[in-house]
């Protein structure tokens, strides 16, 4: 693809981000943003705002040789040296960069998200306690389910903190879990949105990025991702490869329609609950939902 159609897509992806933004409120964390998700190439006058399960690994790979150290970029000494400044000076260096960010469609994220973090559906490790108390335990008590070993101390500690009570059950009741389906993970999603407990993996890319406030140059997104970094690792001479990460073993759009059949047996008003969270996301980055996404089984 010539590098002037490329240039083309990025300006007008950035055009609808710019447009949406003038035409709906959209929540955002700017010290979030700066604090968990940018990153910075020092030398090159670049920052890329990185999100979990958006490639965010393949990003800190790429700062490590851009930037020229072994360890978490994160934890990079010039970052920290940044962040000793006052917010507004760590905003205007911010915003005196070239910004980018790389998104995918929001419910194919959590799709990933659902395989990585919730094992697809299979049980959990009872040994894996931190595991257990960031993915699997809140979930199962979003959908008035309990624990598989409901003696368990670790599991009692963590009705305690919680300040939660719940039924005990016959061992062998079906309520009595160690994993969650994909329906109960998108009703878990919709009740942190709803008591304000959302977990990193699935927060908005309003909420991770503050996208309208910091007006991204350059969205790259995963379904052009091969073209996009190309173009942006020229540009800026980047010494890192764009095609170091993993390749996908199969056609994006095939991907893609493999990850909405998850959306197949989900009900119709969890599917509206799901789709409002992520609505403004969709309208910035331009994405659209299948044909058939509405259909119930």
């Amino acid at each position: 693809m010539a590098h002037g159609d490329i240039e083309e897509r990025f300006r007008s992806r950035r055009e609808r981000l710019q447009k949406t933004c003038q035409t709906r409120e959209n929540k955002e964390d700017i010290f979030w943003s700066l604090r968990e998700c940018i990153l910075y190439f020092w030398n090159y006058n670049a920052s890329v705002c990185t999100m979990g399960k958006v490639g965010s690994g393949n990003w800190r790979s790429h700062a490590q040789i851009v930037n020229e150290i072994s360890g978490h970029p994160m934890y990079d000494g010039r970052r920290r040296e940044l962040f000793r400044k006052p917010w507004q000076q760590i905003i205007e260096y911010t915003k005196s960069l070239s910004r980018w960010i790389t998104v995918r469609h929001p419910l194919t994220r959590l799709v990933s998200c659902y395989q990585d973090k919730f094992r697809n559906g299979s049980d959990f490790p009872e040994r894996k306690r931190n595991v257990l108390q960031e993915f699997l335990w809140p979930a199962l008590l979003s959908n008035d389910l309990v624990f598989k070993d409901q003696e368990s101390d670790i599991w009692q500690a963590f009705l305690d903190k919680r300040k939660k009570s719940v039924e005990k059950l016959d061992p062998e009741d079906e309520r009595a879990r160690l994993s969650v389906t994909f329906k109960e993970f998108l009703n878990h999603v919709a009740n942190t949105f709803e008591d304000g407990r959302i977990d990193r993996h699935w927060k908005t890319y309003g909420l991770l990025c503050s996208p309208c406030f910091f007006d991204y140059e350059y969205i790259a997104r995963t379904e052009t991702q091969d073209q996009d970094l190309e173009y942006l690792f020229s540009k800026f001479g980047f010494p890192s490869d764009p095609y170091q990460a993993a390749k996908v073993k199969e056609d994006i759009r095939t991907k893609m329609k493999r990850d909405f059949r998850y959306y197949e047996s989900v009900p119709l008003e969890l599917k509206l609950k799901i789709y409002n969270i992520y609505k403004a996301d969709m309208e910035m980055f331009g994405y659209d939902l299948p044909d058939d996404f509405w259909n119930t089984q």
